[in-house]
């Protein structure tokens, strides 16, 4: 059962923005490094960073391919802008992290437009 917190979190979302919250949040995001152990990727590495794995944290932060987003992202939440709990856990930056994952377009083919 979802914690109040999460309700109320994603109270009013569409169902794949939610969708997105909880594969993140549970590491079940379709990254390479969670299709590799569910063996739907040969590699989980990054495709664009050779021998990096594809995980959140490089997604949201460390990937080249997505800097510019990241750059918006994180100078626009500011405070604890590098920490994933509080990314995933507070609503003001909800509307920022769905941009950010609307303008990398890595899930597009996956949930469409967020």
């Amino acid at each position: 059962m979802p914690s109040s917190n999460f309700i109320k979190l994603t109270n009013g979302l569409r169902k794949c923005t939610s969708s997105i919250y909880i594969q993140l949040r549970t590491c079940h995001i379709p990254l390479n490094y969670h299709l590799h152990r569910i063996n739907k990727s040969d590699t989980p590495h990054c495709p664009i960073c050779p021998g990096i794995d594809e995980t959140i944290h490089h997604y949201l932060f460390d990937c080249p391919q997505y800097r510019r987003e990241c750059h918006i992202f994180t100078n626009t939440i500011r405070h604890n802008a590098t920490s994933i709990t509080h990314i995933l856990t507070s609503g003001k930056t909800t509307p920022h992290l769905i941009r950010f994952v609307n303008s990398t377009g890595r899930f597009k083919p996956t949930f469409g437009e967020l």
